[in-house]
């Protein structure tokens, strides 16, 4: 496919000899200059413009304003667009589903699974708000930024296998260790700042997600948060900047991951636009090039095709977040990036509503299984299809 980079699994050797923490780029991107950069470009530029823009407008129309980022982010940039890709990717290669045993049956069962419960759950919050407020807040937040941070682990071993076939230094002790920990440290700083500190200095100040838990932390317990987001991310850019050379491509994508979950932390409001549209286009990016024929395949779907089968296959998705964008009252909040009220009065709307959702959290239980690099059979079959066999 055209705008991706030549084949991962055919770099030239960095040889030549580099003076400590000398940043290489030539051969190192993941997909290309160009994708790589529009991947962490396009989501700032959304959020940092319209946030920019907002204090030139009046209240009303920055909400609106707000609402747009967000509406791109989670629909044109792919946060809630993308979850059908897993299942396209099924029907194109099927080595994907079964390079594991009894792997086909548990994504199945597990998936449909899902969309049943998720559908049942989303469904009854229209007869009771209660089941909404608990069940998609903090559902969806919980697992909708485990499964957006573990991406970004992902991403980060892809530039380090990048990084060794081109003959540089593989990753430390110290920094598989703090690639370790990024999941989890990250995962509770965030949850603790949207749920449990005050979005705003203030007595009465509720936290960002308030979904009726009560008293909040002091908002002091930011700069807490703050500390340790900056020591971590301070801690692995000197583990990484000591190797004799290092990939450019990853350390700018480092800098990316610390911008977006920083921004996350110090305005929810608009880390939440970069978030997920960053998450939305790597996943783009992902899933084109795990789409590309492979030496031994039998072509399924030409690779002139690839872009259109994607587009085509999200089409329903991005109907119903059209429909959403143009009923949607209040501000925009969260991983998802939706108010479901819009919903309450329109039963097909209701139904497909609940049915999408559902969809993503089939979406995460199947990418869960498909990317456990830990089982040799996957590791190689996904190595493969992205192109590093």
């Amino acid at each position: 496919m055209t705008p991706l980079s030549p084949a991962v699994n055919s770099p030239s050797p960095v040889t030549a000899p580099s003076p400590g923490g000398a940043l290489a780029f030539r051969d190192l991107w993941l997909f290309s200059p160009r994708a790589d950069a529009l991947i962490v470009a396009l989501p700032l530029a959304l959020a940092l413009c319209t946030a920019a823009a907002n204090v030139w407008l009046a209240p009303g129309a920055a909400e609106g304003a707000h609402r747009l980022s967000a509406w791109t982010a989670q629909n044109l940039l792919g946060n809630a667009t993308h979850v059908i890709l897993t299942f396209l990717l099924f029907a194109v290669h099927r080595d994907v589903l079964t390079s594991a045993p009894g792997q086909p049956r548990q994504v199945l069962a597990g998936s449909l699974g899902m969309l049943a419960v998720g559908t049942v759950l989303f469904f009854t919050f229209y007869a009771e708000r209660t089941a909404h407020t608990y069940g998609v807040a903090v559902i969806f937040n919980v697992f909708g930024t485990h499964h957006t941070l573990s991406q970004h682990r992902g991403i980060w071993s892809l530039h380090g296998l990048r990084a060794g076939k081109a003959g540089l230094p593989g990753a430390s002790a110290l920094e598989r260790k703090l690639q370790q920990m990024y999941v989890p440290l990250l995962l509770t700083l965030l949850l603790v700042r949207i749920f449990f500190v005050p979005e705003a200095p203030g007595p009465d100040a509720p936290a960002y997600l308030d979904i009726g838990q009560g008293a909040v932390l002091p908002h002091g317990t930011l700069g807490v948060l703050l500390a340790v987001w900056l020591g971590y991310f301070m801690l692995l850019f000197r583990t990484v900047l000591r190797a004799e050379a290092v990939s450019g491509p990853k350390v700018l994508y480092l800098l990316a991951m610390a911008t977006a979950t920083g921004l996350v932390l110090v305005a929810p409001t608009w880390g939440y636009v970069m978030l997920p549209g960053m998450h939305g286009l790597e996943y783009y990016m992902l899933t084109a090039r795990m789409l590309e024929p492979r030496e031994g395949d039998t072509p399924r779907l030409p690779r002139k095709f690839i872009v259109p089968a994607m587009i085509a296959s999200m089409l329903p998705l991005l109907a119903l977040g059209a429909v959403h964008g143009l009923l949607q009252q209040g501000v925009v909040r969260g991983a998802l990036g939706s108010n479901m009220g819009v919903a309450e009065t329109h039963p097909l709307l209701r139904a497909m509503t609940s049915l999408g959702f559902a969809v993503v959290l089939a979406h995460y239980f199947a990418d869960a299984l498909i990317y456990r690099f830990r089982i040799p059979s996957i590791r190689a079959v996904m190595l493969k299809r992205l192109g590093f066999s």
